[in-house]
């Protein structure tokens, strides 16, 4: 019997097997940035991504399916998952009421848009620095002979919905070009810029923040040297030049604030338990009680770190104690990490 087996050369077989490597290790790696800062999956990043292309942020679930290659059963679990979390809502199609439509919610748009950066480098550091221009050109090129054959159709979204001519939402947020400016007001909770009369408001919770396993310290304590600095000193129009202002976030509803983050530059000769360098302001975030569990922390701290690196700051420190575990991980979500050690308590930094 005569073999027909088209079999392949070495350098062939080299290719195809360095390919299903990188095909086996890659999402892989992307996975598990997007788990560890996000609370994502790379599917569950696609599904939020996919949402956020349309104008009303809204798909039926059999074209979110095949836009996500997801089979229905396996797309259902992941939208109940993230309909748990408040990032998305299921509603009956207002086109066709036996089909059902998913809505990617206001904080589900705030929380890709928070995790768009840590993917973006990912995506950079182990695939587009590695490549040269021209290997960049080559891998596009290479991906679109491939997918013609494996997605003849084009239903992968993700690739199909990007216009020769104009920039999809998707892809001008992972080229840093979207206009990706929060909502002021999410599920009945407004959001402001902090002013300098607000600084009752965040010497409270500075005593909130320094407190945050046990009544350690009263208000008496706020007017000590290396704790009044940090609401004392806030000033949004200190200068002219944005980089050297400070920087701060409110969040309220109609009974009073929920939480304010913000973030003051401190100089070397009167350092933060969290200091890093002038020019890199230090962090204080605090959510009364009544607002935890309602994303409030973590939509401060977006909104916080977005105006930041609008505003040109090189990055944002602070200090986290032994312990405060809850909050060490809303941090590493977002992308700090561990620079220094004072004390009982972790310096950490966020680099633009």
């Amino acid at each position: 019997m005569t073999d027909d087996t088209p079999w392949l050369s070495r350098e062939q077989l080299r290719a195809w097997m360095g390919f299903v490597a990188v095909m086996e290790l890659l999402p892989a790696a992307l996975d598990h940035q997007l788990q560890r800062d996000a609370d994502l999956t790379l599917f569950d990043y696609m599904v939020i991504a996919m949402l956020s292309e349309t104008d009303c942020r809204t798909l039926r679930m059999s074209v979110l399916a095949s836009a996500t290659n997801a089979s229905l059963p396996r797309l259902s679990h992941v939208v109940s998952r993230l309909e748990k979390r408040g990032l998305v809502a299921r509603c009956p199609s207002t086109e066709d009421r036996r089909a059902t439509d998913v809505r990617l919610t206001d904080a589900g748009f705030e929380h890709i848009v928070a995790a768009a950066p840590g993917h973006v480098r990912t995506a950079r550091r182990l695939v587009i620095d590695a490549l040269s221009d021209e290997q960049v050109a080559e891998l596009d090129d290479i991906s679109r002979v491939l997918l013609s054959r494996v997605d003849p159709d084009g239903r992968f979204a993700a690739v199909a919905n990007i216009p020769a001519d104009e920039p999809s939402i998707c892809e001008a947020r992972l080229t840093g070009t979207a206009d990706d400016s929060f909502p002021d007001v999410v599920d009945g909770i407004a959001y402001r810029p902090a002013t300098r009369d607000d600084l009752p408001l965040l010497r409270r919770a500075s005593l909130d923040a320094m407190n945050w396993s046990a009544e350690r310290f009263t208000d008496a304590d706020l007017d000590r040297p290396e704790f009044a600095h940090y609401s004392a000193a806030f000033d949004p129009e200190r200068s002219s030049d944005d980089r050297s202002a400070d920087l701060g976030v409110v969040a309220s509803d109609g009974d009073g604030p929920l939480g304010v983050v913000w973030a003051v530059h401190l100089p070397a000769s009167d350092p933060g338990y969290g200091f890093v360098a002038e020019d890199v302001p230090e962090l204080t975030l605090a959510v009364d009680a009544r607002a935890r569990g309602r994303g409030v922390g973590s939509a401060l701290l977006a909104r916080i770190v977005a105006a930041g690196r609008s505003a040109g700051w090189p990055g944002i420190s602070l200090s986290v104690e032994d312990g405060n575990t809850g909050a060490r991980i809303l941090y590493e979500r977002v992308g700090f990490r561990t620079v220094g050690r004072n004390g009982d308590s972790d310096t950490m930094q966020l680099t633009f």
